[in-house]
């Protein structure tokens, strides 16, 4: 009897000591699965701050651009004021004529 007992506390023992050992592995998984979601976090932040700044970089741009473009546009109306008065007045015709069908 001496040696079952001794079997049954050797079993004991060891089924003890894989809880334990699982029971370490299941902490250390959850603290890196709780870095891997920082680490997510981290870069959508990085992601989204990033197509922000492009964003605004291509709203600056297009500002610009609308800029000048009403520049050359005020330029070319003092330069030939008759043919923007011309161009005014046959778009508004267009546009006339197509309301009405």
């Amino acid at each position: 009897m001496d040696t079952k007992t001794a079997t049954s506390t050797k079993i004991k023992s060891d089924i003890d000591s894989d809880v334990d050992a699982l029971k370490t592995d299941i902490a250390a998984l959850r603290d890196d699965l709780r870095q891997v979601v920082k680490d997510m976090r981290g870069l959508a932040a990085v992601r989204a701050q990033a197509g922000v700044d492009k964003g605004t970089e291509i709203a600056k741009e297009a500002g610009e651009q609308i800029g000048e473009a009403k520049t050359a546009m005020e330029t070319r109306i003092r330069e030939n004021p008759l043919g923007a008065i011309g161009i005014a007045f046959g778009a508004g015709v267009i546009l006339a004529m197509m309301r009405r069908n």
